[in-house]
């Protein structure tokens, strides 16, 4: 295989400079022969510097997957700032701007109870199963929402 790249880089050499290569005879290729050999020889260099190195076009359109769904919840004055709906299983990001502790807790069986600090984001996935959630903040009762899954 060295000596198929060897003998072509010769014959792109010989095209570039003018002359053309010998191999042996007094005659050497047409110059559209070494032009149709430098190019097959050319092809799986191009291949693999356009794709990058151990790269195939498709392993990089993988690698830019879009993300998983995400969805926001915000606890301001007391009260939740809930999105319509949120995907199934979607990472959610709550953030508390208030000065005091709250939870975003399921008041049925929901499973999940997230603390939020004061001023602080925390994360946490939504349920796998649709439905409508009861959401209470366990350290301030009267703070209720509805968190919908669909």
């Amino acid at each position: 295989m060295k000596v198929r790249y060897g003998i072509s880089a010769l014959m792109l050499a010989g095209l570039f400079t003018g002359t053309t290569a010998a191999c042996g005879s007094e005659t050497g290729p047409s110059s559209t022969e070494a032009t149709s050999a430098a190019s097959e020889a050319a092809a799986p260099e191009s291949a693999a510097a356009t794709t990058g190195a151990g790269t195939s076009a498709t392993g990089s359109a993988s690698a830019e997957a879009a993300p998983a769904e995400e969805a926001m919840i915000t606890i301001k004055d007391f009260e939740y700032e809930m999105p319509e709906t949120i995907a199934p299983g979607a990472e959610v990001t709550v953030t508390n701007e208030d000065d005091a502790p709250h939870t975003v807790t399921a008041e049925d069986d929901g499973g999940f109870d997230v603390d939020v600090p004061a001023g602080e984001t925390v994360t946490f996935t939504a349920p796998e199963e649709a439905g409508e959630y009861a959401v209470i903040c366990t350290y301030h009762p009267e703070m209720s929402a509805t968190l919908v899954i669909s």
